[in-house]
């Protein structure tokens, strides 16, 4: 997965994430800078993210 830190993306998770005092839950899709989630990617796997686009 391509991410650039300086994009928006919305992103699904696939399962319960959490980014230091923060958890994100895969209800919904999620707004979120290319920075986040490329440090969800590189703490949780790529597979932690069902589908992930930029705006």
């Amino acid at each position: 997965m391509e991410i650039d830190p300086d994009k928006t993306y919305t992103v699904k998770l696939a399962r319960l994430v959490r980014v230091g005092a923060f958890t994100y839950k895969p209800l919904n899709e999620i707004e979120m800078t290319g920075a986040l989630l490329a440090r969800i990617v590189e703490q949780e796997g790529e597979e932690a993210i069902d589908d992930a686009r930029p705006l």
